[in-house]
């Protein structure tokens, strides 16, 4: 019987990102090692992030651990990258960083609204400060729509 471990979990979940971003980059110009091209370092990381991630699937598979999985805060951080995706889009940065807080807040059941709210403020001001004012990106607080 195999047991579902966190460790087989998270491996799947590397072995599905290595292959999509090997797969992307693919389409991109390789080039050669001595003039690579745009494809060459995301092909050559994305394999060997395959490979780890195949090799940890084996080694789980093989010595599986007593621990089982933890959905909640797995599942809150996948929301809260996909969450933060849509709200940057959409909304702009402010609300991103606070969509990102507030679903990731959820992972922790002992995490109250009073401190998400003072970090995703505090995260907020500093992403600003880095983004549009120090490295002078262009990136809208608030915007409503594509």
């Amino acid at each position: 019987m195999i047991t579902l471990s966190l460790r087989l979990v998270v491996a799947t979940l590397l072995l599905v990102i290595g292959v999509a971003a090997f797969i992307i980059a693919l389409g991109y110009d390789f080039g050669t090692a001595f003039q690579m091209g745009p494809g060459y370092f995301p092909v050559v990381l994305s394999g060997l992030l395959v490979l780890l991630a195949f090799s940890e699937i084996i080694s789980s598979l093989l010595h599986p651990e007593a621990n089982p999985v933890e959905w909640r805060p797995m599942l809150a951080i996948l929301a809260a990258i996909a969450g933060f995706a849509v709200a940057m889009l959409l909304f702009g940065m402010v609300p991103a960083f606070f969509v990102v807080v507030g679903l990731a807040a959820l992972s922790e059941k002992r995490y109250g609204w009073l401190p998400a709210l003072v970090l995703a403020s505090v995260t907020c001001l500093a992403a600003y400060l880095l983004f549009s004012r120090f490295l002078g990106m262009s990136m809208p607080l608030f915007q409503w729509g594509l």
